[in-house]
């Protein structure tokens, strides 16, 4: 928790540390109180006996909330984060004063897996499902091995202060126990009842992430072949703009240049929508 006023709270994506956050709650401490935490099995958080899913990652965020007894809080969801503060808005309408969806992932979000991907399937949600349930049987030191490149990579991204909480989130068993069920779930079994919710009349921004700057990431990171990263781009897009149809308030902001990291790659653009959110009634345009 850092800062004053009154309280934003982020929720992270669905394998996003509080170390990804650290530098961008600094910043927006400086317009309120800031809380980021991790949900059930991830970092210092215990998993729990239930099965984890988006109703029960929404009630523990109001657990939270009337634990700390804040009133109107501002709530940010980055990704698989986003999808959570969708749910907590229908399941608790009254309780947030503002939302901002950060490449937020949707409902339909399984309408990716319809992209063929030559030579390649490890992108698909059953796929990855299976990925996860393997890696929550290794070890921590397994899994700290499995995931050395991916570790490195944050590595390069964040202060040297925080490379003992990166080892230590990513070497996390049971946070892949967790994704596994949150997939499962949420964009697997729930594929032919989670359709868009009620979302209550509430200030809403959504950000989404620059199309260019997001193909050319996956052709040069992911190895996909162009085509394929624009048509996995084209439904991306359709289902970040489909969320400005959440209700009357909702408003849209490209973060030209980012791709889906943009707390990393255009930071400034959340904080400005933060501002934006806490500054006034009406959510700007821009």
């Amino acid at each position: 928790m850092r800062g004053y006023g009154r309280t934003i709270i982020i929720q992270p994506g669905m394998i996003s540390s509080l170390a990804e956050w650290e530098a961008l709650r600094e910043k927006l401490s400086r317009y309120g109180r800031v809380i980021v935490y991790n949900r059930a099995g991830c970092g210092r958080s215990n998993k729990g006996m239930t099965s984890r899913n988006l109703k029960e990652n929404a009630k523990d965020l109001y657990a939270l909330i009337k634990k700390l007894n804040i009133t109107s809080p501002i709530l940010l969801g980055h990704s698989y984060g986003g999808l959570i503060l969708q749910q907590f808005a229908h399941d608790y309408p009254s309780v947030a004063s503002g939302f901002i969806l950060v490449d937020s992932t949707s409902y339909e979000a399984y309408k990716l897996d319809a992209v063929e991907i030559e030579g390649e399937y490890s992108n698909n949600t059953e796929a990855w499902i299976n990925k996860c349930k393997t890696y929550s049987r290794l070890s921590k030191e397994e899994l700290h091995k499995e995931m050395k490149d991916w570790i490195n990579e944050l590595k390069k991204l964040l202060p040297n202060s925080s490379y003992r909480e990166i080892e230590n989130f990513m070497s996390n068993p049971s946070m892949f126990e967790t994704l596994s069920e949150e997939l499962e779930n949420d964009l697997l079994s729930g594929r032919d009842t989670n359709q868009s919710k009620s979302f209550p009349d509430t200030p809403a921004l959504i950000i989404g992430r620059d199309p260019k700057a997001s193909i050319l990431e996956m052709v040069e990171s992911e190895g996909l072949h162009n085509s394929e990263a624009e048509e996995i781009e084209n439904i991306w897009q359709m289902l970040i703009h489909n969320q400005t149809k959440i209700n009357s308030q909702a408003s849209y902001c490209l973060a030209k240049g980012s791709g889906h990291s943009v707390h990393f790659e255009k930071p400034e653009v959340i904080e400005k929508a933060v501002h934006s959110i806490l500054d006034s009634t009406q959510i700007e345009k821009y």
